[in-house]
């Protein structure tokens, strides 16, 4: 009887085991697929999103970079805090800056971007009428930096910027 028992209670232990194996097993293959899933919808957001620049300005002696950016894509953009922007400029001493600029969402400060306005045709101040402070398909944004030295005369500098879904553009400015 003993035997039995034991018998049963190693049956049970190895059942439950071999059960307990087959589960993490289903629960680790839901992960990975989930995780593929969203790596599927970033890559999709990737090709749907296009920043194509469409001006530049130096304005305030040197101290205020102005672009203008349109978004070409079919995806719209916020979340402009989690975008990247690195200005490479010369100053009038001739010295040669790059650096990262943070996000900010009221009037920049030294070293620092905002986004300036959103709008359907920037040149002629046309604002954005469909989902405020969202960069829609079609839509323009105007992007300024205040930089600390200000970019020199006759220099050539460049701006470039990174979205959230990691596409990048990149514009030469000149003064």
């Amino acid at each position: 009887m003993e035997s039995l028992i034991t018998v049963i209670l190693v049956v049970t232990l190895i059942l439950f085991a071999g059960l307990n194996v087959f589960q993490e097993t289903l629960d680790a293959q839901n992960d990975l697929a989930a995780t593929w899933q969203e790596m599927e919808d970033l890559s999709g957001e990737r090709a749907r999103t296009a920043l194509t620049p469409i001006s530049s300005t130096i304005k305030n002696n040197g101290a205020t970079v102005e672009v203008i950016f349109k978004n070409d894509g079919s995806t719209k953009l916020a979340d402009f805090d989690r975008w990247d922007l690195f200005l490479q400029y010369y100053t009038d001493g001739a010295t040669y800056e790059i650096d990262w600029y943070p996000y900010v969402s009221a009037v920049p400060g030294s070293n620092q971007w905002t986004n300036a306005g959103i709008y359907v045709d920037a040149t002629t101040a046309q604002g954005e009428v469909f989902e405020p402070g969202i960069l829609n398909p079609g839509e323009e944004i105007v992007i300024q930096v205040q930089v600390a030295p200000s970019v020199g005369l006759t220099s050539t500098n460049m701006l470039a910027i990174s979205t959230e879904y990691g596409i990048q553009a990149s514009t030469i400015i000149t003064r």
